[in-house]
Parts: structure tokens; C-alpha cells; sequence
């Protein structure tokens, strides 16, 4: 039975199993850090985490089908964000081994829990969250974003092509920032505890 469809990793990943397995992640990542974050990897967490935050200003949950701004480029922003954090905390320290088998952890668990979400949108938004899959992909961005005209036949309310700060705030914005500054916090904590003791 392939991967992407196994009943037992179908069991193990629902629930609110993604957020117990970012703080495993989170943990082992603090113990491999043996350096301080390199530049180029924190960037890629900030950029990870600043596409979480733009991603949550255009999202309405099942009130309004979100097909505007990110969501032109790839059905779960927020989810890519949240990826695209772990690779950068994981480049910044030079974990690559934890960074290969996160990835495929995170592949498996946001599959998964997309999967799920898939069969219940359809349900409230109907034929218009169906053609929307047409047009955008799941989880890997297009770059160019389909027609104006052709999203506006899926949703027609001008409110959901512009970000809206106090939605972002009610859908929490701001703790993308507040993950990526605290992973990164505890790296630089941890490295200066083992300069100290002599354990670098």
C-alpha cells in the first residue's frame, strides 16, 4: 500500500498530531545546534513565517472560500509557511539530516491532514471549491496565479482579494513570528550555554 494512502499513517497523523510533532521537532532541533543560526537559513524561517502572516489576512475558515492574494498560488499558504519555517530552522543550525527526515515527516502529515480538510470544504462551498482545485494547486505554488476573470467566477466578493489586518489578527497572525523568534532564541541560548561549558 503506497504511503499517501495507508490507513494506519491516515489514523496516526489526524487530530492535532501536527502540532505535538512540531514540538518534537522543535526540540531536536535545539539539541543539534552547534552554531550559532547562519543568515541565510533564518532568512528562509522569516520568509516562511512572513508567508504565514500575509496567508492569514485573506482567510475567512468556511465563511468565504479564500482565493485571493496567496491563495492564487497554492491552496494551503499557511501550511507551505509553516514548512518552509522548519527548512530554514533546520538549514540555519546545518541540521540536513534532520532537515531530510522532517521533510518527509511533514510531507506525510500535512498530506494527510490536507486530505482530510479536502473531503469537508466541499460542503460548504461546493462546486466553486472544486473548480477553485482546478485552477490552484494543492501544496507547491504556481508562480504565475490563474486570471482574475477565472477566480472571480469561483468567488465574486472583492473582499477576499484584499488582506485584512484585523483578520489576521483574529487568526492569530502574529504567532509565526512569535515560533520563529523563539526557535531561533533558543538555538542562540543553547549555543552560548555550550561555549560556556566547552561543549562546541
Amino acid at each position: 500500500m503506497s504511503l499517501l494512502n495507508n490507513e494506519g499513517l491516515r489514523v496516526f497523523f489526524s487530530g492535532r498530531r501536527r502540532f505535538q510533532l512540531a514540538w518534537i521537532f522543535a526540540f531536536f532541533l535545539i539539541l543539534r545546534a552547534h552554531h550559532y543560526p547562519s543568515f541565510f537559513g533564518t532568512l528562509v524561517c522569516f520568509l516562511g513565517a512572513s508567508l504565514r502572516f500575509y496567508s492569514s489576512g485573506y482567510l475567512r475558515k468556511e465563511s468565504k472560500l479564500a482565493v485571493g492574494g496567496p491563495y492564487a498560488h497554492t491552496r494551503n499558504p499557511l501550511y507551505l509557511g509553516t514548512f518552509i519555517m522548519a527548512v530554514g530552522a533546520t538549514m540555519s543550525v546545518g541540521a540536513y539530516g534532520l532537515a531530510l527526515l522532517m521533510g518527509v515527516v511533514f510531507f506525510l502529515n500535512y498530506h494527510y491532514v490536507i486530505d482530510h480538510e479536502e473531503k469537508k470544504l466541499p460542503a460548504y462551498f461546493g462546486d466553486s471549491y472544486l473548480k477553485y482545485c482546478e485552477l490552484v494547486p494543492r501544496f507547491i505554488p504556481q508562480f504565475i496565479a490563474p486570471p482574475k476573470e477565472e477566480l472571480l467566477k469561483i468567488n465574486s466578493d472583492p473582499v477576499v482579494y484584499e488582506f485584512s489586518m484585523p483578520l489576521a489578527k483574529e487568526n492569530k497572525a502574529f504567532e509565526a513570528y512569535a515560533s520563529f523568534f523563539g526557535v531561533m532564541v533558543c538555538v542562540c541560548l543553547l549555543v552560548f550555554a555550550k561555549s560556556i561549558l566547552g561543549l562546541l
